[in-house]
């Protein structure tokens, strides 16, 4: 990662999608969480991405069809981590539980969590409403400890949701977005009351109807990539594990935590060349590389963590992965583009390997039943719709390879299990991508109005699996 002084957050627009692909495909640049691409009016194609002020000059001087518009420049001041991040402890220890703006909208929540804060909050949860947790069993490579919970039953064969956050450690806000939500549903049940998400309402019996589905919670998958991204404004997304770093490169330390799942993890057998030969957004085997997925699948603590939960609560159902800054909700595939009428065309068959990937062509795209479609598209098309509703934010629903391929991420994992194993729940894989796309360190300001749009969210994706049921 660049100096985040010298980074440009740049808007590339192209006629096509076609366009932005090939852009993706040869140049490497850092398209974010997840290289995507949104239509605009009139028909035109918008990615953002985050290159150095060289990079910016250089696709400049390229003539490329595209058009390209700075959103902003270098790293301002309000959006350090001096400014934007907790100090100390809000929760005192567990002693103040934490409470949502979905029932109270008007309180300044303050800073983004810090690591330790994230725990006293579910620890103030817990001795607020009596919740049940757990403890991850894998130490991080700092020897931090994973922790979660579960709320709406104490059984655990009846829980059907599982929300995960805190993965990429650039991202802010998430682990707070999700802890924010389940306060607020928590209060909601014990109070009797309703919840607010700005124009966006719903009842107490609502809330009550999400709490039912079962939640499973885990808000802080990477405690050691939170806490050091926190400490230096550096914009690090991986983890800190050292095994694969080398001297003298600081960059090399740490692995991709959403490529390092068992999908499609070995992508120079799986996916087309073209897809990996100039760019790394899919994965990487460069240790330095934002994208690296490790030595082999589930080699992270980390990873390892968030699918112990599936054995733990082995009839989730629905599971989201909540990162930032885009403004979507992604469905699998992806590995590359959905169709529903050759099933053969599927990531078990060895005969696609090295055709995959190559998102507007038609070679090779991942099967999904159509009524399997159907149902992700819709409920990711409801749960976008509450979130612009509330904020004015565009958001929408997109499948996972809208531009470019990923190879072992969490949203595919979760969606492959029972794919691979028939003895295994099935389980519908999401990715949610919140907050305005340009910049992963939001403002106290939009750091407040993602945790509105992400309650809004978040309950309509609870609201939307109950009513779909468990089939």
């Amino acid at each position: 990662m660049a100096d985040p002084s010298d980074l440009v957050t740049a808007a590339l627009r192209a006629d096509d999608l076609a366009s932005l692909f090939e852009l993706a495909r040869t140049h490497r640049i850092d398209f974010g969480c997840r290289p995507m691409a949104r239509q605009l009016d009139g028909g035109r194609f918008e990615s953002v991405a985050y290159v150095t002020h060289a990079e910016l000059d250089a696709l400049r001087q390229e003539n490329l069809p595209l058009e390209i518009e700075v959103m902003s420049d270098g790293l301002a001041d309000e959006r350090r981590a001096a400014q934007t991040v907790g100090q100390g402890d809000r929760f005192a220890n567990g002693r103040i539980p934490p409470r949502g703006l979905g029932t109270h909208p008007r309180q300044d929540l303050g800073g983004i969590m810090n690591p330790d804060e994230i725990n006293s909050a579910i620890d103030g949860l817990v001795n607020e409403y009596g919740i049940p947790t757990f403890d991850t069993p894998y130490p991080t490579a700092d020897g931090s400890g994973g922790r979660g919970g579960h709320v709406g039953g104490v059984n655990p064969d009846d829980y059907h949701v599982y929300f995960t956050a805190g993965v990429h450690a650039r991202e802010r806000g998430g682990p707070d977005n999700l802890i924010y939500f389940i306060a607020d549903l928590l209060y909601a049940w014990k109070n009797g009351v309703g919840i607010q998400y700005g124009s966006v309402s719903y009842s107490n019996a609502q809330a009550l109807k999400a709490l039912s589905t079962g939640i499973v919670f885990f808000p802080l998958v990477n405690p050691d990539g939170v806490r050091w991204d926190q400490q230096t404004d550096s914009l690090w997304r991986k983890n800190r594990n050292p095994a694969s770093a080398r001297p003298d490169d600081d960059r090399s330390i740490g692995v991709d935590i959403n490529r390092n799942y068992d999908f499609l993890w070995e992508f120079h057998k799986h996916f087309s060349s073209d897809v990996y030969q100039t760019n790394d957004s899919i994965a990487s085997i460069d240790p330095s590389s934002d994208q690296f997925h490790g030595v082999s699948p589930f080699s992270e603590p980390e990873t390892r963590n968030v699918a112990w939960v599936y054995d733990v609560f082995p009839r989730i159902r629905w599971y989201m992965d909540i990162h930032s800054a885009l403004g979507d909700i992604l469905f699998s595939w992806g590995d590359d583009a959905d169709q529903s009428n050759d099933p053969s065309q599927n990531f078990r068959n060895p005969g696609y390997d090295g055709l995959r990937g190559i998102v507007p062509a038609d070679d090779y795209r991942e099967w999904i039943d159509e009524s399997e479609w159907s149902r992700v598209f819709g409920i990711a098309r409801r749960a976008t719709a509450a979130m612009a509703a509330v904020g004015g934010r565009s958001y929408g629903p997109l499948p996972a390879a809208n531009l470019y391929p990923t190879s072992g991420a969490s949203d595919d994992y979760a969606f492959s299990r029972f794919q691979v194993n028939p003895a295994v729940n099935k389980c519908y894989g999401f990715t949610m991508e919140f907050g305005p796309p340009y910049h992963f360190y939001p403002t106290l300001v939009e750091f407040q109005q993602n945790v509105v749009d992400v309650g809004a969210g978040l309950m309509e994706f609870c609201l939307a699996a109950a009513d779909i049921g468990w089939t």
